[in-house]
């Protein structure tokens, strides 16, 4: 991201620059302030939006983000940094793995049976069943040679925090895309 508003200021584009370093500004400012490590659905949204306004940045648009949270949920709480790493892996490792490096990542969101569903869902690339079948044993890796260790930390986070029957769910369909699904208890902010 530097690089690129390195590249904007040497091509002469001042307004580019100042929207890429606002939008960079604003995503250290959310990930970095407040010492809780427990947010707010809106701010992880926020967040997630800001980084993807980053990315489209560096990769000209390619990627349709679309958020579509019930209003009555942003205001419940979730672990800081929830949201983020599974976006990334959308972006990295499904979205920019197509041919035409272009796709769509959906967040979405639901109250079932006192625990808050979110689902993220992308078109990339999907994962094979024996990568999908590791990713969040800690031991597994990505197609790409990753190691996933963000989103298995992620998951085993919610689980430490909320108990075994919460943290991350992952089906894909190679060709098609991936979904993941975050499950956590409801409480509203204090």
């Amino acid at each position: 991201t530097m690089d690129m508003i390195n590249w904007l200021a040497q091509q002469g584009r001042p307004d580019e620059v100042s929207r890429a370093v606002q939008s960079l500004s604003r995503f250290y400012k959310l990930t970095l302030s407040r010492k809780q490590s427990i947010s707010t659905i809106y701010r992880e949204a926020e967040h997630v939006s800001i980084y993807l306004q980053i990315q489209n940045m560096r990769y000209h648009d390619s990627i349709t983000f679309v958020s579509d949270i019930p209003d009555e949920l942003m205001e419940y709480q979730i672990p800081k940094l929830t949201l983020q790493p599974i976006i990334e892996n959308s972006v990295l490792h499904g979205i920019l793995e197509t041919a035409d490096k272009t796709g769509t990542i959906v967040l979405t969101g639901w109250m079932e049976d006192g625990d808050i569903v979110l689902l993220i869902s992308d078109d990339g690339v999907g994962i094979s069943p024996e990568i999908l079948s590791t990713i969040l044993s800690g031991k597994g890796n990505s197609q790409s040679g990753g190691t996933n260790i963000a989103v298995y930390n992620t998951h085993r986070r919610l689980q430490i925090l909320y108990g075994k029957d919460y943290g991350l769910a992952y089906s894909s369909k190679p060709g098609e895309g991936t979904e993941v699904e975050i499950r956590f208890p409801a409480h509203r902010e204090e």
